[in-house]
C-alpha cells in the first residue's frame, strides 16, 4: 500500500477510472449560490428569466442554424457586418415560417424527462 492512501481501499467498489472527489465551496460561495437557488422561487425572478429565456432561445438559434459562433472574417467592421446579416436572415427565416404557419419549435425533451408519466 501507497504511503498516505486509504487503509480502507480495498472495501471500495473498483473503477478504472481515477476515483471521484469532493469539493466543497468556500463559505461566501455557498452561501452566496444557496441565496440564487432560494431567489429563483420568487414570481419576479422567474418574469425576468421569462425575458431572458427568449434572448437564449434567440442565441440558440444563431447559433445552430446560422452559424453564428464563428466568424469567416477577420476585423471587428467585418464581423459585426457579418452577425447583423445573420440577424436579418433570422429575421426573414422567422417572418417567412410565420407566414407558412409554421408553429415555433416546442422545448427539448431529454430521454430521462419523456419517462416521466405525463400528469
Amino acid at each position: 500500500m501507497l504511503p498516505g492512501a486509504c487503509a480502507a481501499r480495498a472495501l471500495c467498489t473498483a473503477t478504472k477510472a481515477a476515483r471521484r472527489h469532493v469539493y466543497f465551496h468556500p463559505r461566501a460561495e455557498y452561501d452566496a449560490l444557496n441565496a440564487a437557488r432560494v431567489r429563483m422561487h420568487d414570481p419576479a425572478w422567474k418574469q425576468r428569466y421569462h425575458a431572458r429565456a427568449g434572448v437564449e432561445g434567440t442565441l440558440s438559434q444563431g447559433v445552430r442554424a446560422f452559424g453564428m459562433r464563428r466568424s469567416r472574417y477577420i476585423g471587428l467592421a467585418k464581423t459585426g457586418l457579418q452577425q447583423v446579416c445573420i440577424a436579418a436572415a433570422m429575421n426573414v427565416s422567422r417572418i417567412v415560417n410565420w407566414l407558412d404557419g409554421r408553429p415555433r419549435a416546442q422545448t427539448r425533451v431529454t430521454p430521462f424527462a419523456a419517462l416521466a408519466p405525463v400528469a
